[in-house]
């Protein structure tokens, strides 16, 4: 009897079928994440942004602005997920 109880609980258990779940997030931040985000680092970020590669943390236009607001360190704006006030 306990034998087929343990046999019949795993018909509840997720199949994985060798399937391997990652947890990292991969989300890079800015090459200014929790440094000082002045002028100086925003000329640094503007010289190396390539506009004709997509937008990333590390590959943004650090004057642009978005409804007034200018980006951080990552090229998040305000009300974005994992912005960061400068």
């Amino acid at each position: 009897v306990v034998l087929a109880l343990a046999t019949g609980a795993s018909a509840f258990a997720p199949a994985l079928n060798g399937a391997r779940f990652s947890t990292h997030l991969n989300f890079e931040y800015g090459k200014y994440d929790d440094k000082l985000w002045d002028h100086s680092a925003k000329k640094d970020v503007y010289a190396a942004w390539d506009p004709n590669t997509p937008r990333s943390t590390n590959n943004f236009n650090s004057f642009e602005t978005f409804e007034g607001n200018s980006p951080d360190a990552s090229g998040i704006y305000p009300g974005e997920n994992r912005y960061k006030d400068p």
